[in-house]
């Protein structure tokens, strides 16, 4: 058994070293204000710019890049791991010809080397900086100054005017909850005080979000009875409605909104804030962006069965029905053992293979999701979670031709349908350890 087991988890090994010759997706294109957009390249990262009421007629925006410790070179000092990376940014307003720019340099440091190949889920690079209202394009670099590599992408943003056409909310802010403080403890949301860091937007399982969201109002229209919305939907789902009720008559003010994702699987959600009257009118709303609930370190405790069902792709259904069998207490320890046979380097604290594995459910969520499945169940999520990202990529979006170049396999999609699947379950087939 043990023998198998290392000739399965070979093949996610083996895939692992496919990805750093191609990446699934093309390469990036423009960004819209407010979304959080992954350029895909040499040093792959995040980029997000929210917006508040600055000084005079300024708009203050607050950028926040991340980038995964995976995705670093880190070197070793006393007691640490250390990584350093440089964020630049240059964009020109198409009219006036303004322009907003900046140079930032961020240090990720770790205390043991495992950590120096997981996702750093909640600490970006934060900034703030003021700008003329208008549409703004340019470009955003990050540098691993260690390994000098680099990643780029072209961006397109439009900066909001919070001064004209009011009422209007600022970008709900993920706002993170400050060390030490207890959960239920009231922040200082003075109005016009300092922007807090911004929060990742990859989401621990069963964790609360909190929104940081500003409402601005003019004296012909003092808020009465107003309140804030706020909706989370996904594919196929939608989950009740939060309200938060304002203060009345002020004409600036901050709001925190609390997001639970206890009953949200893994996966993509869209959040749509808006302001409201008393008659429950739609006054103003902030533009819609996505968040992913991502796999916690808990996760596992509390969901059992939904882990369970993630794992049709390595084990056959008969082994599926004996662990959903199992007593719900004897689960966890069920799924330990489960992953421990297929531990690639069981000297490790992590187990690679299984950190690997949601990753790549959580990007085919991410990609390959439809209206009617979840990207992990399409074909085409089903082949990227085994196998990884092709050597290379052919077609157009609906007729495509991955290339496995170290495994052989030409795959031929439809859509997200396998046209010859008989040869990738064969290829799986006498592979499999099962």
């Amino acid at each position: 058994m043990k023998n198998s087991a290392k000739i399965w988890s070979r093949i996610l090994i083996a895939s692992l070293l496919a990805a750093a010759v191609a990446a699934v997706v093309p390469g990036p294109g423009w960004l819209c204000a407010q979304d959080l957009h992954s350029f895909e390249n040499d040093v792959p990262f995040g980029f997000r710019m929210s917006f508040f009421k600055g000084g005079g007629d300024s708009t203050l925006c607050l950028i926040t890049i991340t980038v995964d410790n995976k995705n670093l070179l880190f070197f070793r000092g006393s007691g640490y791991y250390e990584a350093q990376y440089e964020a630049f940014l240059n964009m020109r307003e198409t009219e006036t010809r303004s322009i907003l720019k900046g140079l930032w340099d961020k240090t990720v440091r770790v205390p043991s080397y495992d950590e120096t190949s997981l996702a750093k889920l909640f600490d970006p690079l934060t900034v703030t900086t003021r700008a003329w209202p208008g549409k703004y394009e340019g470009f955003v670099e990050v540098k691993d100054i260690q390994a000098n590599t680099f990643g780029n992408g072209r961006v397109s943003v439009q900066v909001p005017d919070f001064n004209s056409d009011l009422p209007k909310l600022s970008t709900p802010l993920f706002y993170a909850v400050p060390e030490g403080q207890q959960p239920g403890q009231q922040p200082d949301l003075s109005p016009g005080g300092a922007i807090p860091t911004e929060g990742s937007l990859k989401v621990p399982s069963g964790k609360p979000i909190w929104l940081m969201v500003e409402v601005y109002a003019d004296s012909s229209a003092l808020p009465e009875g107003w309140k804030l919305t706020a909706e989370v939907v996904k594919a196929l789902m939608l989950f009740p409605r939060i309200d938060v009720e304002l203060e009345d008559g002020l004409l600036r003010q901050r709001a925190l909104i609390k997001v639970s994702t206890g009953t949200m699987g893994l996966g993509t959600y869209e959040l749509d804030v808006q302001l409201r009257d008393e008659n429950n009118t739609s006054l103003a709303r902030a533009t819609s962006f996505k968040f992913r609930v991502v796999r916690s370190a808990d996760w596992v405790t509390k969901n059992y069965k939904n882990e369970i069902k993630y794992l049709r792709y390595l084990i056959p259904e008969e082994e599926m029905e004996r662990l959903q069998g199992i007593p719900e207490e004897e689960q966890a320890t069920a799924l330990e053992k489960f992953w421990a046979k297929i531990d690639p380097v069981p000297a490790t604290a992590i187990n690679e293979l299984r950190v690997q594995y949601f990753e790549r459910i959580d990007y085919a969520n991410r990609h390959f999701t439809t209206e009617e499945h979840e990207g992990w169940e399409t074909n085409m999520g089903e082949v990227y979670i085994l196998l990884g990202p092709p050597t290379e990529i052919y077609g157009s979006r609906l007729n495509q031709i991955w290339v496995y170049e170290y495994e052989g396999l030409v795959l031929h999609f439809f859509g997200q349908n396998l046209r010859n699947r008989n040869e990738f379950d064969e290829y799986i087939r006498l592979r499999r350890w099962w």
